[in-house]
């Protein structure tokens, strides 16, 4: 190795992430407080490296002494000879104490921590920044720089981050929350259509809450990490190590989904002040991604309901009071007119009639005074009846209920009419609002299986 790549080498290596201890306190283990944590997980990892997992340990100390006195007295005498007496006192005393310890879920997670070698990526910071890009591509520590396909499915890592639950859940812990102090304090949602809207966003709450079933998906933004692209190669990269280089990066998001009941605190204190905390994690899925899916049983409903998961996602990013809002140019009145007209379509072609000139106008006329009711999900159901109602009269039939119902499915998806009109216009205005300028600054996600969160 020539001397300016040793030196590189030497120069980058990773040190403690903590290093401004005394050192007095040098062999003091770190203080760690959960907030989270996977026990079935780290039984299962923990067995697979140990072979088993150590319910108690005892120990046992014994303290055995022993005590000998002894004494002789002797005379002798010409006239009786020689007389003696010997005495001989002895003593022992033992003791024995035991002591049992058991073995709690944090003991099994910090003898697991210290297995070496099963992070790729762990706590540490580099001694030096890199000057160059040069330096940069010397560097082959992964905790440091690990180019993206490192990141394999199983892959255990360990981020720093500023932890918070994805909009999604956002959404339905702000309507539970207002839907109580509704019903609490009626009249401070009197006025502005605040009981309005949340009728409107209640049936998409409970729709979430079903499809989230006792789990809540987190996203949280890494502290030390950014990605870089180097030669075409996408990298995750400590920040101290491109201090001072000019480089274009992209914030590393760590998203997964949690369960409610293995949260250690209340998770309105962990999870909605953007707190900074360590996350223990295995790669779910491999490599950087521009997308996940938060509620992953949505995914069950693709072949019936193709865009539901879009939509859901949509629904989180909605501020609370853009629900609701004017209806002039609202994308779903757009949306209800297209379904409605490819509805009559539909029927006609279906029943074998079509209609006149002036039966065409007369449901044009009608259309146009239903799109208003694109907003909430009753207005669009009674507008399909209505329509329902006016063809037969013009047309003397009507599809059966069934046949009916699967037309109205097929229109709406031709015309895009969205599942959730209440926010539909509102979450297109705030994805675009939301969007960054230049897309190539948008997050990269990685999608992990939460381990442990901690501090």
């Amino acid at each position: 190795m020539s001397a300016p790549k040793w030196w590189r080498r030497l120069r980058n290596q990773p040190v403690a992430a903590e290093p401004g201890r005394s050192a007095v306190d040098e062999d003091k283990p770190d203080l760690r407080e959960f907030v989270y944590l996977d026990e079935v997980s780290l039984r299962s990892l923990l067995s697979s490296q140990k072979g088993g997992v150590t319910d108690s340990t005892s120990e046992q100390a014994t303290d055995a002494s022993e005590a000998a006195l002894a004494g002789t007295v002797s005379a002798s005498s010409p006239l009786i000879g020689k007389a003696g007496v010997e005495s001989r006192y002895q003593t022992s005393n033992s003791s024995t104490i035991q002591t049992s310890r058991k073995a709690t879920v944090q003991s099994w997670f910090r003898e697991f921590h210290e297995i070496k070698g099963l992070r790729l990526i762990e706590l540490v910071k580099p001694s030096n920044p890199a000057r160059d890009l040069a330096e940069l591509n010397g560097v082959g520590e992964a905790s440091l720089r690990a180019r993206t396909d490192q990141l394999q499915r199983g892959t255990l890592v360990e981020y720093r981050v500023r932890l918070s639950a994805d909009p999604v859940f956002h959404l339905g812990t702000m309507v539970s929350e207002f839907t109580g102090m509704a019903e609490d304090y009626p009249d401070m949602f009197a006025g502005g259509n605040g009981l309005g809207s949340l009728k409107e966003v209640q049936p998409i709450n409970k729709i979430l809450q079903r499809l989230l079933a006792g789990l809540i998906p987190i996203r949280a933004t890494s502290v030390d990490y950014v990605v870089v692209e180097l030669d075409g190669i996408e990298y995750v990269v400590h920040r101290g190590l491109i201090d001072g280089l000019n480089l274009a990066t992209k914030p590393l998001q760590v998203v997964g989904v949690t369960e409610h009941l293995a949260y250690w605190k209340d998770i309105r204190r962990v999870l909605f002040s953007d707190a900074e905390f360590t996350m223990l994690c295995r790669v779910s899925r491999p490599g950087l991604h521009d997308s996940w899916t938060p509620v992953k049983l949505a995914d069950l409903f693709r072949t019936v309901t193709p865009n539901l998961v879009e939509q859901i996602n949509a629904a989180g990013k909605v501020p609370f009071g853009s629900v609701g809002a004017g209806r002039a140019g609202n994308v779903n009145e757009t949306r209800l007119a297209a379904a409605l007209q490819a509805y009559t379509d539909s029927v006609q072609a279906d029943i074998g009639k079509n209609l006149t000139d002036d039966q065409a106008a007369e449901v044009d006329l009608l259309i146009a005074r239903l799109k208003p009711d694109a907003t909430t999900v009753s207005g669009q159901r009674a507008a399909f009846g209505t329509l329902t109602d006016t063809l037969e009269k013009l047309l003397g039939s009507r599809p059966e209920a069934a046949r009916a119902l699967e037309l109205r499915d097929e229109a709406r998806q031709k015309a895009g009419l969205s599942l959730f009109p209440a926010v539909t216009a509102a979450a297109l205005t705030t994805v675009s609002a939301q969007a960054p300028d230049n897309p190539a600054d948008a997050a990269r996600l990685l999608d992990v299986d939460v381990i442990a969160i901690y501090w």
